[in-house]
């Protein structure tokens, strides 16, 4: 018969000698887990984390440099800036308790960098409670001088109002709105609204950048929760990602305006620009009222183009180029040539042109019919309504002119 203790061990039971101690393991800190050190000033403590990329640093397809030219990108952002130096430019980015942005949120990690005569130097500052708010606010404050520029991605609608929000709640007298802003998000658009189905930092990344982030990063949806969670447990492990996450979002805007600037001062050969980019290129500058360098940019480009919208578009942008200038005459060839790849703009520009300047009304008529097909083609989804009122109005009146 079996004995009472082999019947136990049969059950899966063990001797008390043979369970090992409970060890407690050690509390691990935050500026520990994340690499930073604990900082401390008048209004109390918070973690900074430093961490340099130096010159040369690669970033995707980007590198890291110690000067770029800068003025274009500052017309197209509105900034006045004489000197046009790196060193001037904050490069800033915020996680936050909320991804709203209402009253009550706050932003628990503050990143930003600067570029300087080492490298690009990435501040983070992490506070381990609420409490910590405005010692880490307040360095933040201590950190910007007058005549810094601020560079984020849709900072202008988030993360400077939610940061000004948070100084006046903590009685902090700083006015960021007084900054002057250029944001990367609305550049981008300009640049690649036509290109890429979005326009997301992380889009970019991949897309323009060619730089995928690694396994330490974590969605932004993600970010607040993962915050929460560390308030309730004290348990930093997952922060680190968040750490890693707002490094490669400032990162990775440095690198965007970098390449940004280049494209826009055309440091790249072109053959080395995708096609759509150039085009984008030519509309900032004639949004700029730099209508010589549009064109330059536009009939470099025309000799690469295959599509047919594309080539539509710049035939049709050089017609206007030229009749800005008082060439009517030459904008015709680029107005027929848009015109016979289906563009309904510069059908209307040719009649235009041959009722007032040729005065030739069943030419101008002509034109205003291919108008009129073009746009009632069904496949064109693009269909202007108050165009084509307008276009109906102009046969009508051509019409009638011609039968007196």
């Amino acid at each position: 018969m079996d004995s009472m203790d082999d019947r136990l061990k049969s059950l899966g039971f063990k001797k008390a000698v043979s369970i090992p101690h409970y060890v407690a393991q050690e509390k691990v800190s935050l500026e520990t887990a994340v690499g930073g050190r604990n900082m401390q000033n008048s209004m109390g403590e918070f973690v900074l984390k430093e961490t340099l990329y130096p010159l040369n640093y690669q970033h995707g397809v980007v590198t890291f440099v110690e000067q770029v030219t800068t003025e274009t990108i500052n017309r197209t952002a509105k900034i006045r800036n004489e000197s046009h130096s790196l060193e001037k430019l904050l490069f800033i980015d915020t996680e936050t308790s909320g991804l709203s942005g209402g009253a009550g949120t706050f932003a628990f990690l503050v990143g930003y960098g600067r570029f300087t005569a080492e490298g690009f130097l990435l501040s983070q500052l992490v506070i381990r409670d609420p409490g910590e708010e405005p010692a880490m606010l307040l360095h933040l404050i201590n950190q910007i001088g007058g005549d810094d520029i601020f560079v984020s991605f849709n900072g202008k609608s988030f993360d400077i109002p939610l940061l000004q929000n948070r100084l006046v709640i903590n009685r902090l007298s700083r006015n960021l709105r007084e900054i002057q802003h250029l944001d990367m998000l609305h550049i981008s658009r300009k640049l690649w609204k036509h290109s890429l189905d979005s326009c997301a930092l992380k889009d970019l990344e991949s897309s323009i950048l060619k730089f995928e982030r690694t396994s330490e990063d974590v969605p932004g949806w993600m970010i607040p929760d993962i915050y929460f969670a560390f308030l309730r447990t004290g348990n930093p492990g997952e922060l680190k990602e968040v750490v890693y996450h707002n490094a490669q979002d400032i990162i990775s805007l440095a690198a965007l305006f970098i390449h940004v600037t280049t494209l826009l001062e055309g440091s790249l050969s072109p053959h080395d620009v995708p096609v759509e980019d150039l085009i984008a290129i030519s509309r900032i500058y004639w949004d700029l009222g730099s209508f010589e360098t549009s064109q330059k940019i536009l009939q470099a480009t025309l000799p690469r183009v295959h599509r047919p919208d594309q080539n539509a578009m710049i035939n049709s942008s050089l017609g206007r180029y030229y009749k800005k200038i008082g060439c009517s005459h030459e904008s015709v060839k680029y107005w027929q040539a848009a015109a016979n790849k289906g563009d309904t703009a510069a059908c209307i520009e040719l009649a235009m042109y041959y009722e007032h300047t040729v005065k030739d009304l069943p030419i101008a008529l002509q034109w205003c019919e291919k108008a009129l097909m073009i746009t009632n083609n069904p496949e064109n989804s693009m269909i202007n309504k108050s165009v084509l009122e307008d276009l109906q109005k102009r046969m009508y009146r051509l019409q009638h002119k011609r039968s007196e």
